[in-house]
């Protein structure tokens, strides 16, 4: 079967589309809806296109490290081209309408590169560009990097182990949920809230363009530190709230343990 132009642009809701960081609805969206047609023509299933993404998402890395202009050129643009690909895989599987049952899988390992090998490799080519730090100080950038990138992944290994927790607690007390925030969808709550910083300011953002500015003015420095910041404060609001909340769900569970036990 051959999909046309027409039904991959109009398998994206207005919903979903405006969930999206401004940079991917301004410009990825529409650069992913061509790529698209070639994939899904040439038979790529959704799945395929996450672990394309995976490996190229390394290779852009690996470019970047490399201490020459032309190389981190290439880095930076199959870095963006990657973001490219997590929009087809998206595309691909609303166009067709099939139901993949680890195709949040794929997709949540080929989303982890950027916070693991592309924030090391940030740091490798701000000390390979610097000029605002002295050369004793430079290989603080790789070390920045590489806490920038720990504390990212720790971030959303809480964040899954959380969900995890509290939706097998929802089973056991007979309350089916979907796996899904809720409060997402409230403007005014804080997962919103955090949710559109992340977005905009995230890899799916400010990163990608910041790149190319990053890169033609050697300023890989600046960026690496600030992300730095930004995961490392993200970490640690995480961290409070979801102890917070996880503290106050364990109350109310086990008073509701205690109460079906009565009831028993």
């Amino acid at each position: 079967m051959k999909y046309s132009m027409k039904d991959i642009t109009s398998s994206l809701t207005k919903k979903k589309n405006s969930r999206s960081s401004l940079w991917v609805q301004l410009w990825v969206r529409k650069a992913s809806f061509p790529v698209t047609y070639c994939f899904i023509n040439a038979g790529w299933s959704a799945n395929q296109v996450s672990i394309l993404s995976w490996i190229l998402i390394f290779v852009a890395a690996v470019c970047l490290c490399i201490n020459n202009f032309w190389w981190m050129l290439a880095g930076v643009i199959l870095t963006n081209f990657w973001l490219v690909l997590d929009c087809v895989d998206g595309n691909i599987a609303r166009v067709k309408k099939v139901k993949s049952f680890m195709g949040d899988y794929f997709d949540a390992v080929a989303g982890y590169g950027p916070f693991s090998f592309t924030t090391l490799a940030l740091g490798i080519a701000a000390y390979n560009t610097t000029f605002l730090v002295p050369e004793e100080y430079k290989y603080w950038l790789i070390i920045i990097g590489g806490f920038g990138a720990m504390c990212n992944l720790y971030m959303r290994l809480v964040h899954q182990k959380y969900l995890n927790c509290f939706f097998a607690a929802k089973q056991i007390l007979g309350e089916n949920e979907e796996i899904t925030l809720k409060d997402t969808e409230d403007k005014k709550s804080f997962a919103y809230i955090r949710e559109q910083i992340d977005k905009n300011l995230g890899v799916s953002g400010l990163f990608m363009p910041w790149l190319f500015v990053g890169l033609f003015t050697n300023t890989f420095d600046i960026m690496v530190v600030f992300y730095t910041l930004y995961y490392v404060v993200s970490f640690l609001a995480i961290c409070v709230l979801y102890s917070r909340n996880a503290s106050m769900f364990e109350v109310e569970a086990q008073a509701k343990m205690k109460e079906m036990g009565k009831r028993i």
